[in-house]
């Protein structure tokens, strides 16, 4: 049995979507019926209309839309899978697949969620960094010196810090200081932080409206780093996500303990294979370039 692993924001890429879309014509005739966009187009084009895959409003449904889509064709040919887990945006993926939640349902979501970080970032501008070759302890100690917040934990010495623009650019000088590097996101927002309360306030209130399953099997979340099986604690973790930091390198060390070392990467780019294989050296990684090849300008 396989562990399904699904991308957030920031994989993306115009041509994602090649070797998808005739594949699964259900799942991007539903989100574009949803969103009133081609998701079909703006996954392979890059744009559709007034969309923009590098807009965060869209980046985020077409990314956990070619997730879906993907584990739908590996679903169809036979693969099965015994857990899953998405980073960041990525956890909306993974609670379709399991049944957890409808893909009507998260599409809807993602949108508020989308629109509601955005909001948030315009309000508060900021930013984020990835931070390597530095200890746990430092990181948490310039953070809270600096008051950013330690956005994610991708693997051992992988950090993601986040914050306000002033703050972090000060923060960057004390990590570098300290010794680590550090490199700018090309994100729009402070992600994973408390800038982001505003927009939880208001996807709490868009899932009062909706509807959750027991998953058909092990859906873990990044921001427990432990499975959530039922309606309020998936309700929870989706709120408190958008302020809290991704504990992928927990999670995947907690998945392979519990369900094995073989994981599949359903979305685009390699960016959670990679930090996958960092957390588990012994881990056997497939990507979606195991089944699609890739000849489209722009993708892998």
């Amino acid at each position: 049995m396989t562990i399904a692993l699904f991308p957030g924001q920031g994989v993306q890429s115009a041509g994602m979507g090649n070797g998808l879309i005739d594949s699964a014509p259900d799942v991007f005739g539903t989100a574009s019926d949803l969103l009133g966009v081609d998701i079909a187009e703006l996954c392979t084009q890059g744009r559709a209309g007034s969309a923009d895959l590098d807009s965060t409003r869209w980046a985020q449904p077409a990314v956990a839309v070619c997730g879906i889509a993907a584990f739908r064709v590996l679903s169809d040919r036979g693969d099965s899978f015994e857990a899953a887990a998405g980073h960041s945006v990525g956890e909306y993926a993974a609670l379709v697949v399991s049944g957890a939640l409808e893909l009507s349902d998260a599409l809807r979501l993602i949108t508020v969620r989308a629109e509601a970080t955005d909001a948030a970032g315009r309000a508060v501008p900021g930013g984020m960094a990835a931070v390597m070759r530095i200890d746990r302890a430092a990181v948490d100690r310039i953070c809270t010196q600096q008051r950013v917040a330690l956005a994610a934990e991708n693997g051992p010495g992988q950090f993601v810090v986040s914050g306000p623009a002033d703050r972090l650019k000060r923060a960057i000088e004390e990590l570098a200081a300290a010794g680590a590097v550090s490199r700018r996101l090309d994100v729009s927002a402070p992600f994973h932080s408390p800038v982001m309360a505003p927009a939880a306030e208001r996807l709490t209130e868009a899932l009062d409206d909706v509807s959750f399953s027991a998953p058909r099997f092990d859906v873990w979340s990044p921001t427990t780093a432990a499975p959530v099986r039922t309606p309020d604690e998936i309700r929870a973790v989706l709120i408190d996500q958008l302020t809290s930091p991704v504990r992928w390198r927990e999670t995947i060390e907690g998945l392979a303990e519990r369900h094995g070392t073989v994981f599949h990467d359903i979305g685009p780019g390699k960016v959670v294979a990679g930090l996958t294989r960092r957390i588990v050296k012994e881990a056997e990684i497939r990507t979606l370039e195991d089944i699609f090849v890739r000849t489209s300008e722009g993708t892998e």
